[in-house]
């Protein structure tokens, strides 16, 4: 018999938490000191994307990456203020 998905993963509890349904993130709440580094990282799984762009980010902080811009183009929903936000977090902190 073959497993279901919820057996393959195991959702964490926030995810069921109604008053956390409706949190959409938005720059100005880093900017304004809203949103908590830790807990916006054990929320968030980091991604092959993000690790880039931390990668790249940091190399050029320490001046050895030649890339100066970085276009995040993902589509509707592809997680790109989710990873200003972390890049936006580990600097600030």
């Amino acid at each position: 018999m073959e497993k279901t998905l919820l057996e393959y993963c195991k959702p964490r509890g926030s995810v069921f938490d109604e008053t956390k349904r409706d949190n959409v993130l938005d720059l100005t709440d880093l900017i304004e000191n809203n949103i908590d580094p830790r807990r916006f990282f054990d929320e968030n799984f980091p991604t092959q994307g993000m690790k880039a762009l931390m990668d790249t980010a940091f190399k050029r902080f320490h001046r050895k990456g030649s890339m100066v811009v970085v276009k995040l183009s993902q589509s509707m929903g592809g997680g790109k203020t989710h990873n200003m936000i972390a890049l936006g977090s580990i600097l600030t902190k």
